[in-house]
């Protein structure tokens, strides 16, 4: 309701401002000229000319302030200034023209200037260069935001895209240097937000196919490897390298019976079922062995029973 109400005032005074501003030049143009009266010099204003030359200025006043107010370039601070100057007097209104307008608008810089901090890659160059800025004059803060800040951001994203270089891949590195050849604070800053994430899928593309490619030649080798250990020992030996003497089955049918043996490692033949030929003189010399031996222990036996008699 105030600002509609500070506008309706605003422009009201705007339409009767011509009539109040520009009518009396007219009936003062048809008075005659009095007798002996001197040449008009310009050197005096009368009373009506100048109430008319000041409601012309707060007019102009008041219509610059509006202007300001409503501009959408304007910050928080100098609207806020600008509507309270036009809700007061003349008087205030041309304060705010002279200092609050310049007061008003290095608070807005002032907030201008701090939030370039909640920047993406901002670093030491940036943070620095707003402590001078908000340390300086209003002068400062202006240099600040007009050129200082694009500078010392360059800067920071330079020593940001090194930092990602030193710790990437090919792709990486590659794209990095790239950019950091460019003169143009976009193309940096283009690297920063997709380049550097679009080298490091190409780096992570490449090290899965590296590493794919090395499995499959390990797995190779090693199916090559147990193949030749296969055919080094195949019918020469077993694991401990000694060699092995194929199993055979020796029968032999007879008319005293069949015999068989087992051939086993070390050539040594061990009897399985029947008799071999040697048989019937193994038994043979067993049995005369057995009756010599039996006919000592009689002989024995009958000197000693002779011996004790005697």
């Amino acid at each position: 309701m105030k600002k509609q109400a500070r506008l309706t005032a605003f422009l009201a005074a705007a339409a009767v401002a011509p009539a109040v501003l520009f009518s009396s030049p007219a009936v003062a143009a048809e008075a005659p000229p009095t007798a002996g009266s001197a040449p008009d010099q310009g050197a005096e204003t009368t009373p009506d000319e100048a109430a008319k030359k000041k409601a012309r200025s707060e007019l102009e006043d008041r219509i610059k302030v509006s202007q300001i107010a409503s501009d959408k370039n304007s910050g928080r601070g100098v609207r806020r200034e600008a509507n309270k100057a036009l809700d007061g007097t003349a008087e205030d209104v041309r304060r705010f023209l002279e200092t609050g307008l310049h007061e008003a608008r290095d608070e807005d810089n002032r907030v201008a200037v701090i939030r370039t901090l909640s920047g993406k890659y901002v670093g030491r160059n940036v943070r620095e260069a707003v402590d001078k800025a908000m340390d300086g004059t209003p002068q400062d803060r202006v240099y600040y935001l007009e050129e200082g800040y694009r500078l010392a951001q360059r800067a920071d994203n330079r020593v940001h895209t090194l930092q990602i270089i030193s710790i990437g891949g090919p792709a990486v590195r590659e794209a990095g240097k790239e950019a950091l050849r460019s003169k143009d604070d976009a193309v940096i800053l283009h690297f920063l937000d997709v380049g550097q994430y679009e080298a490091r899928a190409k780096d992570e593309a490449a090290r899965k196919k590296a590493d794919e490619e090395k499995a499959a030649k390990d797995k190779a080798a090693e199916e090559k490897a147990a193949k030749d250990e296969t055919a080094k020992d195949g019918g020469q030996g077993g694991a401990d390298g000694k060699s092995v003497t194929p199993a055979t089955d020796v029968r032999t049918g007879g008319e005293h019976g069949a015999t068989s043996s087992v051939a086993v490692s070390g050539g040594t033949s061990l009897a399985a079922t029947g008799l071999s030929p040697a048989t019937p003189w193994a038994f043979g010399g067993a049995a005369v062995a057995v009756t010599a031996g039996a006919g000592l222990v009689i002989a024995g036996r009958r000197r000693t029973a002779a011996t004790e008699r005697g």
